[in-house]
Parts: C-alpha cells; sequence; structure tokens
C-alpha cells in the first residue's frame, strides 16, 4: 500500500466545491472517492499501486471536468499534479451597457424646432432677410450636430453587440466541447458493442466447430476480443488501428479451423461462420480517424450485421 497525493491547479475557486473520484481504468469501479482541501491538496492513503483513471467532478458542470490516467508508483509516495482548464467553469453574464443619454439631443431638438418656428409664416412675395435667412442656416447646422452626436450615441440598425457576441462565443464553445464529449463516449461505448458482438459470434463459432480445438486455442481465439476491448479508449486513428489488426488475426484463426473442419462442408456454410466472416470484412475495412467517422462506420456495420445490442440479445 502506497500514498497518493494530488495537486490541483489551474483554479483555486472551484477547489472547495470539487470531488476527485479514482476509479479502475479496466472496469470503472469507484476506488475512492475524496475531496480536496481549499489549497488544491488531494491526499489518498493506503492505496494499491497500478494503473488508476482520475476524474474530478464539480456539480456544476454536467461532464467531468478533468480525466486523467495516473500509474501508483509501488515505491515511495506518489506526487502528480493537475492542471484544469479555467474555461471549463466560465458562465460570463452578458455585459451591462448603461443606457446612451439622449436628453442633450432632444434639448437640442426642441430648442432648433422653437427657433425656426417664427419662420414658417412667411407668405408670397414676402422678402427672405439676411437675419431670417441665417438663422435658418444656424438651424441647419445644428440639427446636423445634432444627428451626427446622435449616430455615436446610438448605433445604427445592423450595429454590432460586442457583448453578446462575446456570450454568444462562449456558449459556442461550450455546446462545441459538450458535443465533442458526447460524440466520443457514444463511440467508446459503440466500441463496447461491437466487440461483445465479435466475442459472441467467435462463442458462437467454437460452439459449431465442437472439440476440435484445445481450451489455449479456443482462449486464443476468444482473447483477439478482449485485447480489442481492452483498448477501446484509445484515439479514433489507434482504435482503428486496432481493429484492423484484430480482423487480421481473427481471419487467421477461422482460417485454421475450417482448415481443421475441411472434412465437414456444412460448417464452413453455417450462419456462425459466415456472420463472423462479415464482420471480419467490416473490420479490416475500419480506416476511421475522427469519433464522428468511426459512429458512421457502425452504422454501416449494424445495417449489414444488425444492430449490435438485438445480436447480443439473441444470444
Amino acid at each position: 500500500m502506497q500514498d497518493l497525493t494530488l495537486n490541483i491547479l489551474g483554479f483555486p475557486a472551484a477547489n472547495r466545491d470539487l470531488t476527485v473520484q479514482v476509479r479502475d481504468p479496466a472496469t470503472q469501479n469507484m476506488v475512492r472517492e475524496v475531496k480536496p482541501f481549499l489549497d488544491g491538496t488531494v491526499r489518498i492513503p493506503q492505496i494499491d499501486p497500478g494503473a488508476y483513471e482520475i476524474s474530478v467532478i464539480h456539480p456544476n458542470v454536467a461532464l467531468p471536468v478533468l480525466v486523467r490516467p495516473i500509474r501508483v508508483l509501488p515505491q515511495g509516495d506518489t506526487r502528480i499534479s493537475l492542471v484544469l482548464d479555467p474555461s471549463k467553469f466560465r458562465n460570463t453574464p452578458i455585459d451591462d451597457i448603461p443606457d446612451a443619454n439622449l436628453g442633450p439631443v432632444q434639448d437640442s431638438a426642441q430648442s432648433i424646432a422653437e427657433t425656426v418656428l417664427p419662420l414658417s409664416n412667411k407668405v408670397a412675395g414676402e422678402a427672405i432677410l439676411a437675419q431670417d435667412w441665417n438663422t435658418l442656416a444656424s438651424a441647419v447646422r445644428d440639427t446636423a450636430l445634432a444627428v451626427g452626436q446622435l449616430t455615436r450615441l446610438v448605433s445604427p440598425l445592423g450595429h454590432n453587440h460586442p457583448e453578446l457576441e462575446k456570450k454568444f462565443g462562449e456558449v459556442s464553445d461550450n455546446f462545441e466541447e459538450l458535443i465533442n464529449s458526447v460524440t466520443a463516449a457514444l463511440a467508446e461505448l459503440q466500441r463496447q458493442m461491437q466487440t461483445q458482438r465479435i466475442r459472441t459470434q467467435i462463442g458462437d463459432v467454437l460452439d459449431q466447430a465442437g472439440p476440435v480445438l484445445t481450451d489455449a486455442q479456443r482462449a486464443n481465439f476468444l482473447n483477439i476480443a478482449s485485447t480489442l476491448e481492452s483498448s477501446s479508449t484509445n484515439p479514433p486513428l489507434q482504435f482503428s488501428r486496432d481493429t484492423r489488426n484484430a480482423a487480421v488475426q481473427m481471419q487467421t484463426q477461422l482460417s485454421d479451423l475450417l482448415d481443421l473442419k475441411k472434412d465437414d462442408p456444412e460448417f464452413a456454410a453455417s450462419a456462425p461462420v459466415t456472420q463472423l466472416q462479415q464482420a471480419i470484412d467490416l473490420a479490416g475495412q475500419q480506416r476511421t480517424i475522427s469519433y464522428d467517422a468511426e459512429l458512421t462506420h457502425y452504422r454501416k456495420v449494424d445495417r449489414s450485421l444488425g444492430g449490435a445490442l438485438n445480436f447480443i440479445s439473441k444470444r
């Protein structure tokens, strides 16, 4: 038993509400759940050496703030620093832009109206005096200045709202991060279901073959699915490569089994063998490099083989 010490850095304001979960990466079973001190220190005593997965949870954030694999060393205390991304907790209120003071503009407009009012009662043939003309010109000038001031105080139609643009940008970033997290979780769930279907298909083929293989040979065949399942949290490119490697191994094992059963033509044409061969072909075609493309590939697999859950539940 060793001691594990974690230092949570990056956003001290959230430390008092955080919860740190230590899980077994293979089974996702909870090993420990602790709360950090206000300085971000987390001490977990008496924990077995080995690989674990750390999840940092905050009650106001839907998804874990941080998920990271760690390893507790067999000798001495293990100390690990975890750096949180402050943007995970960001919820910036929309800036309150103060209302523009339009009183001076209104007063100026009222003054202009009162100034030019006496000039509105001219009759036909009456002379326009220089004083009247100057008054009218001054009123036009004051009107232009008031309009200019108004355009600086109140933006015209189609203007930008920087405070709203800033908030929408933040919401868009948060939503995109949520979509990416959900897509990754769905892809990993699909990986587990598809791998379980392959395990079931291998088991059906072995049952159909009978005692022609030794226990060790049967275990080797089934271990291909176990190895693929253990890599279900790898990035898409790596998991795609793992799936193609598993397809090659399964094809080799199936070919050896068909050689052993070459005197039984019904075995090669049986439903378990043809279904497994089809699954191997589809697995060999997987060359996805993103979670979205991977989910599209699994939809293709389900159209060809039927839903993974339905396939497994029937057995």
